[in-house]
């Protein structure tokens, strides 16, 4: 009766050490790389003024920020790519190529944004992370914020951050 206590604790333990240990070694795993291409931009909402400068760092931020959290939160090993850099090989923005140009970078996942103005106000933001081997999404969001300010973009990079974050807990 002893001898089978002992013999059932044993097993007990190795179970737990097995799990303890499958857990740990995915613990271990690092991050996917990402590349987050730069963020356009669409402007169809005919304001008058040229907002050109303001945009383009906005722009910048928005993908420099989105990397950096989602390096921070353990969700990726993002790098921004700079537009003049490896990706001036896909001048037509096919995506073969720039699958191609970031998988060649080392990336495992890439990011691909579009921010469009439609007026003063309403602004949109589609986002996708793709699969840099297969060309499938992996995550594909699309987000309406108000206001062309430098706050109004940054509550929008966060909220795109979350929803990262949230849908690949979820899956998807």
């Amino acid at each position: 009766m002893a001898r089978r206590r002992r013999l059932a604790r044993f097993r007990l333990a190795a179970l737990v050490l097995t799990a303890l240990a499958a857990t740990h070694a995915g613990a271990d795993e690092p991050p996917p790389s990402l590349a987050v291409l730069p963020i356009k931009l669409l402007d169809t909402s005919g304001e008058p003024t040229d907002q050109a400068a303001q945009h383009a760092e906005r722009l910048a931020r928005l993908g420099g920020s989105l990397a950096a959290d989602l390096t921070r939160l353990g969700l990726a090993r993002a790098t921004l790519l700079p537009a003049d850099g490896p990706l001036r090989a896909c001048s037509t923005g096919d995506a073969a190529c720039v699958l191609r140009v970031a998988r060649e970078e080392g990336a495992e996942w890439v990011f691909v944004g579009v921010v469009h103005k439609s007026s003063t106000l309403i602004l949109q933001l589609w986002a996708r992370l793709v699969d840099a081997r297969t060309g499938r999404d992996i995550l594909s969001r699309d987000l309406n914020f108000r206001g062309d300010t430098d706050e109004a973009w940054k509550r929008a990079e966060r909220f795109l951050v979350e929803q990262v974050r949230d849908g690949l807990k979820r899956g998807r």
